[in-house]
């Protein structure tokens, strides 16, 4: 097995990283891909950190399969520990880049609409051209979503959004599929684009660490990656320098700033057999210090990987939301099928009219904005607090503090910024 499986017996754990993960719907996908893949016993999506956490039985199940069957939904899966180069941030800004553009053409659209001649055909023909040029950058990331939705015989928000955009463009409104189309990719993008700022806000704790440490060993001392560092490895760290590693003083004595970690205010005096942290700051003296973790087990990776599980949590709201538009696209898709097939077949009405009231009820009947809007408020306030240092553990979290009356500190560095400074000198003997 790879470092990312541990195996006992035939039952096997994986990590796997998933790139194209930046919303529930597609973890709503991959449930409905997952809903009858045999060998699989459980599995849990962390948003935040992009990641799959997969319990199989591993004689009827493997890594490549379960990677095969994220593919299935246009997704893309990788063990942990073999972690390609991915562009995530790149994705980000070709999404945006297709918005920009789809509302850069709406926006000409329309210009030509109010103040072009629209008796002239060149103006129309011109105008509807803008329309489908902002129509179909726009669709790009809906259409993909939609597709994966449908092979695994989900109808979510993004197939009610292209059917609705087909009907508008089959009664020859072109602005208004444009509209909503540009609206419903506007906010995808924000969507992704916040959460991958709070996926930055939370990597930048692991920053608080050096990438390297002065090992002392047989051969002397040499600068290694903390990576390679095994517990029981003996490191020097000089005054002023972070500590790289969760170990135990060995040698020496120091005042160590814990702020970080712990939001203790007043540094922490260490000599041998204290132990101390990762991402903590060494004082005026050199320690030298056994390695007690690797640098993925340290207390601060711990800290991290704990709130990015967490984050998966959701709001009671989006969750309400999300079963509402689980219920309501269906039921919307059978309406409108109703009411163009009904009329014609049961009352010898015209074809067409009914035709065309069925395909004004798809398009007035699409929620983007209720769908949409709780996630991105969630996932903004939760990025917008992790940029200020504050971890907050999901959604439902965020949600209970609006019902918060009291709050209890337990450190003075919690109220106060923790740097101690001078307020008065006292001299004696003159």
């Amino acid at each position: 097995m790879t470092p990312s499986c541990t195996v006992c017996e035939l039952h096997a754990e994986s990590t796997f990283k998933i790139e194209g993960m930046d919303c529930r719907e597609e973890v709503a996908v991959l449930e409905r891909r997952f809903k009858n893949l045999a060998g699989l016993e459980r599995f849990s999506a962390d948003l935040m950190g992009q990641r799959l956490h997969v319990q199989y039985d591993a004689a009827k199940l493997s890594a490549a399969s379960i990677a095969d069957a994220v593919a299935d939904t246009g997704m893309r899966a990788w063990l942990e520990h073999e972690e390609p180069v991915v562009g995530s941030d790149r994705q980000v800004k070709a999404r945006q880049r297709l918005v920009l553009t789809s509302g850069v053409l709406l926006g000409l659209g329309f210009g030509l609409e109010m103040f072009g001649s629209a008796e002239s055909a060149i103006a129309r023909t011109l105008m509807i051209g803008l329309f489908a040029g902002s129509l179909a950058a726009g669709v790009a990331v809906t259409l993909r979503k939609a597709w994966s939705a449908i092979k695994v015989g989900a109808l979510d928000i993004n197939v009610l959004m292209l059917v609705a955009a087909a009907g508008a463009v089959l009664l020859g409104q072109w602005s208004e599929a444009a509209t909503v189309v540009f609206l419903f990719a506007l906010a995808q993008a924000l969507e992704a684009r916040t959460l991958d700022r709070a996926r930055s806000a939370i990597r930048a704790l692991m920053d608080l660490t050096p990438s390297d440490a002065l090992v002392r060993d047989a051969s002397g001392e040499r600068r290694v990656d903390v990576e390679q560092i095994a517990p029981g490895a003996t490191i020097i760290v000089r005054p002023g320098e972070k500590i790289p590693l969760d170990g135990q003083v060995t040698a020496g004595q120091s005042a160590v700033n814990q702020a970080p970690v712990t939001g203790e205010s007043l540094p922490v005096d260490k000599q041998p057999g204290d132990d101390v942290f990762a991402g903590t700051i060494n004082g005026r003296g050199a320690l030298d210090i056994r390695v007690t973790r690797h640098r993925r087990d340290t207390t601060l990776a711990r800290i991290i990987h704990l709130v990015e599980r967490a984050q998966a949590q959701r709001a009671p709201a989006q969750a309400l939301v999300e079963r509402f538009a689980r219920v309501y696209t269906p039921a919307v898709l059978l309406l409108a099928a109703a009411v163009a097939i009904v009329p014609p077949l049961a009352f010898h009405q015209n074809w067409h009219d009914w035709i065309y009231r069925g395909l004004v009820l798809l398009v007035v009947s699409c929620p983007c904005a209720l769908v949409i809007s709780t996630p991105v408020s969630i996932v903004a306030a939760l990025a917008a607090a992790a940029r200020q240092g504050v971890l907050i553990k999901g959604g439902m979290h965020l949600e209970r503090t609006s019902r918060v009356r009291c709050i209890a500190f337990d450190k003075t560095g919690t109220l106060t910024r923790g740097v101690l400074e001078v307020v008065k000198v006292v001299p004696l003997h003159d």
